[in-house]
């Protein structure tokens, strides 16, 4: 266990400072210091390429999964604030940041694997999952997968199980927002991608609130204009076309569905149909927020978290 990863010089250089630890050869250091270290790290994936993902705090885990195009600095609010009584780790999913690309045979479940195997070289238990928008998917995946016994609690942000409507199904993408034509946005997004996330960025943000979230889409456009298109586009052809509408019907794992009121990507009916169909799930509505709670919201957000937290860890005692 441990094999597959390897923490960055600077990293290494701040847990020495902060632990008063000295440098040692990379395995029998890692090996010493795993529960200490503070920084990046990078998981040598099994099937090639890297995995790189934030490692911070002690205590129980908390695994945030960013949402399409973001990338784990969407969650730096919370990494901020709740590493001083979590463990929180971070990963870039596969095709953001300095991880692997996501290729055009890849899907949901390549993102589920990448951490899978995190979870397991880690040797982490009774996990609670964060999924924003994409990242539940992941999560939910993760959680029917081999190794969700390691799942403790997942908590979806703002997210369905299925994208796109039809065939009975009508809780996916509001009709008429700017991520309705699935053929028209990969045109968009290939054609001219600072053009489609000028476009697309306001979105993620309360309805009517551009002025007041400036700072919040600037910083996110900053994000998510050097990303690599192809990855972006093989990502977002994989994301609207999953679908998790009966996965999430089977759940056995307490679940937290949040959401923005104000969202202008999906709806609080959407909410409402999880919250009736996904056992042991409650729902909290953030009423000044949109897609993006953990962002416009983050005291209130991750105060529930930590009461998420505190509910499973009184029914593990009881």
């Amino acid at each position: 266990m441990f094999h597959n990863i390897a923490y960055s010089a600077a990293a290494r250089q701040v847990i020495v400072h902060r632990c008063g630890l000295a440098l040692l050869p990379r395995g029998s250091w890692f090996r010493q210091t795993h529960r200490k270290r503070r920084g990046v790290a990078i998981l040598q994936l099994n099937g090639g390429g890297t995995l790189e993902f934030d490692d911070q705090g002690n205590g129980p885990v908390m695994v945030f999964l960013h949402g399409w195009s973001l990338g784990r600095e969407a969650f730096g609010k919370q990494r901020r604030e709740l590493s001083d009584r979590y463990r929180v780790v971070i990963p870039d999913m596969r095709g953001h940041g300095n991880s692997t690309k996501f290729g055009r045979g890849d899907g949901i479940g390549t993102l589920a694997g990448d951490l899978e195997q995190l979870l397991v070289e880690l040797d982490l238990t009774d996990v609670i999952l964060v999924g924003w928008s994409m990242g539940a998917l992941v999560a939910w995946q993760t959680a029917t997968g081999p190794q969700r016994g390691r799942i403790g609690g997942i908590v979806t942000i703002d997210m369905v199980p299925r994208v796109l409507n039809g065939d009975g199904w009508q809780h996916g993408l509001r009709a008429g927002t700017h991520l309705y034509d699935v053929d028209i946005d990969l045109s968009k997004m290939r054609d001219d991608w600072r053009a489609f996330t000028r476009a697309y960025v306001p979105m993620v943000f309360a309805s009517g609130q551009a002025i007041e979230r400036r700072e919040h889409i600037d910083q996110m456009l900053e994000l998510v204009g050097d990303n690599d298109i192809e990855s972006m586009t093989n990502l977002w052809h994989a994301l609207v076309h999953a679908d998790f509408v009966d996965t999430v019907q089977k759940l056995d794992i307490p679940t937290l569905i949040t959401y923005g009121a104000m969202s202008q990507i999906y709806t609080e009916e959407a909410a409402a149909w999880m919250d009736e169909h996904i056992p042991r799930s409650r729902r909290v509505c953030f009423t000044e927020s949109g897609h993006a709670p953990h962002l416009e919201e983050p005291e209130h957000f991750n105060q529930t978290l930590v009461d998420f937290a505190d509910e499973l860890e009184q029914q593990s005692n009881d």
